[in-house]
């Protein structure tokens, strides 16, 4: 299957399952905002080969202008962001299965809970593929409510999703590495294991495998120029520069050119994951010793 076809639909679900409702007068009471049910941590990537360019300052962040809420009601003020993002009162309001929640819980710092009704349908809409699983489904719950929030929500580390028995359970994470963002090295793999998470989370299900290195993705998709990332470099703060080696991409179904295909995928994965002051700018890919390359500004993939 194409790679870019199973993009397109994994999109579409994301659509479809991020869309909202407004809630009717005759709309259950809300759910309650407490949990027992453990939660499943998503998969951490590995080191990325990343070389050390110049330094350069990053900007510094904004302080909270009041104490920052933790535990419960920190919980409950990320549900009440999402449902004023999406215009609803209640998460009644939410399109299936986001409407089946009955509680939410935060264990610790960042991390959010959420649980669902055990009576959730897998794939009621019929939007995912053959290969894709609970996990997958509840996974995409987490990246729709992410994009609503996660952009202004700096603290927010990990959403998980699963029914309230616990037997299923998907989780959508930025995957920090705690990196100073003034060590242009150390920057640059942060923003390399957060695409290796944004692969993961894509493509596990269909390459049976989970995606903590490239020679796994590698394993299973051998013609796409993703699997050949060399080099990951940082020149300046919010800038990357991707160098892709040669191999049996060159000239195939996925060389469309390689630098723009996987510049342009890079990016907004990355991004996907990131708060404010944390994104990437610009990003470049190098492929074919130069010849092949592409400079693509954060901007023109602004989702």
């Amino acid at each position: 299957m194409r790679v870019r076809s199973l993009m397109t639909l994994s999109l579409a679900a994301i659509l479809v399952t991020g869309c909202s409702a407004t809630q009717s007068p005759e709309s259950p009471a809300e759910p309650t905002s407490s949990a027992t049910t453990p939660a499943v941590s998503s998969a951490t990537a590995t080191t990325a080969d990343v070389e050390q360019a110049e330094n350069s300052i990053a900007p510094s962040p904004t302080e909270a202008s009041s104490t920052p809420i933790t535990g419960q009601a920190w919980a409950d003020s990320k549900i009440q962001m999402w449902k004023d993002n999406s215009g609803i009162k209640s998460t009644r309001g939410f399109v299936y299965p986001v409407n089946l929640m009955t509680s939410w819980e935060s264990p610790k710092e960042g991390v959010l809970n959420i649980y669902l009704d055990n009576s959730m349908v897998f794939n009621q809409d019929g939007m995912l593929q053959s290969y894709q699983t609970h996990e997958d489904e509840l996974r995409i719950m987490g990246i729709v409510m992410f994009e609503s929030i996660g952009e202004k929500s700096p603290e927010l580390e990990s959403v998980t999703f699963a029914t309230e028995d616990g037997k299923k359970s998907g989780t959508y994470s930025r995957a920090r590495t705690g990196a100073d963002p003034n060590d242009r090295k150390a920057w640059a793999n942060e923003k390399y294991v957060q695409w290796l998470s944004g692969m993961n989370d894509v493509y596990e299900s269909m390459c049976h495998a989970e995606i903590t290195t490239l020679d796994v993705y590698r394993s299973c998709l051998p013609d796409d120029p993703h699997a050949y990332v060399d080099k990951v470099t940082s020149p300046a703060f919010g800038e990357l520069v991707v160098t892709i080696k040669d191999g049996p991409w060159m000239d195939g179904t996925y060389d469309t050119p390689a630098s723009g295909f996987v510049a342009s995928n890079m990016i907004i994965k990355i991004n996907d994951k990131a708060a404010v002051g944390e994104q990437v700018e610009k990003l470049t890919v190098i492929a074919r010793d130069g010849e092949d390359t592409t400079t693509s500004p954060r901007e023109e993939w602004m989702q």
